[in-house]
């Protein structure tokens, strides 16, 4: 490749240290590159770019921070047809897996095309209220139904392909995909699923039940969750949320309909390593 864009956490990357010399590198070797930081300095949160920020003939864009910043990314940038790969100066780093230490390596196998292509899929969330669409999304990782500011649990109806699944008394539902389930979902005590793999996972966070586990459903089933009554009178403080962003309140009666999108991420894959070892080395 030969067209990248660096899209910078400023916050973490300090003096845009690392940015400025991956800039500098792909250039004097012969690449284009541009620079965005995307840190929104007025309220210290992400900027919402948009696919007129950065050339149009981009081939890969590089993001430097952690998971959270390359999943922005590849929220702004869902209809480029981009490959994507990060610089972890977050902590875990699944999906940002070049340590800054080995940046130089990880660029001249980029430049010179020596890398694998994993397609991750995605999941398209819609908000249906009243019969209508709200709001929709698109995430790479998850889609989390939760309580807001309260600790009173909700009454959650899950609907697999039109057919009852169940009543989940809860504090919320984590709707993941395998990118995404070494995330929130592992951290309820979901499963760690190959990223390559393609599945939906559904689980339940902190259930009030001695019954209610994680549950596999295949990449084809269309889930439904219908918002229930909150154990107290306020209904103002259900949210759901995106990928961690586009958080938004929901109410009883909502449905929340959940499908595997027709989209998918494109992600670098540098290192030979297996998976398998990347979470021996990461969550022990």
């Amino acid at each position: 490749m030969k067209k990248f864009c660096v899209i910078t956490n400023s916050l973490k990357d300090n003096k845009l240290e690392i940015s400025y010399k991956i800039l500098d590198y792909i250039t004097k070797s012969g690449c284009q590159c541009v620079l965005i930081d995307n840190v929104d300095y007025s309220t210290g949160e992400y900027k919402v770019l948009k696919s007129k920020d950065i050339p149009g003939d981009t081939q890969c864009i590089i993001s430097i921070g952690g998971d959270g910043t390359l999943l922005h990314a590849t929220k702004d940038f869902i209809d480029l047809d981009v490959v994507f790969v990060g610089v972890n100066k977050g902590t875990l780093g699944f999906l940002a897996e070049i340590s800054p230490d080995n940046v130089k390596e990880s660029l001249d196998k980029l430049i010179n095309d020596d890398f694998n292509i994993e397609s991750r899929m995605m999941l398209d969330g819609r908000i249906i209220r009243d019969g209508k669409q709200v709001y929709s999304s698109t995430v790479l990782n998850d889609i989390v139904i939760h309580r807001g500011g309260d600790l009173a649990i909700t009454d959650y109806q899950v609907y697999v392909n039109k057919e009852i699944l169940g009543n989940y008394h809860a504090d919320g539902i984590i709707l993941s995909t395998p990118t995404g389930s070494t995330a929130y979902n592992l951290s309820a005590g979901g499963p760690v699923a190959r990223p390559d793999s393609n599945m939906i996972i559904l689980t339940p966070i902190c259930p009030h039940t001695l019954a209610n586990r994680s549950l596999i459903l295949s990449r084809h089933d269309n889930i439904e969750v219908k918002i229930g009554k909150s154990r107290i009178a306020n209904e103002e403080n259900r949210r759901i949320s995106f990928d961690g962003d586009g958080v938004f309140k929901i109410i009883s009666g909502d449905i929340i309909n959940i499908s595997e999108s027709e989209k998918t991420t494109k992600i670098a894959k540098l290192d030979e390593g297996s998976f398998l070892q990347a979470v021996k080395d990461k969550l022990n």
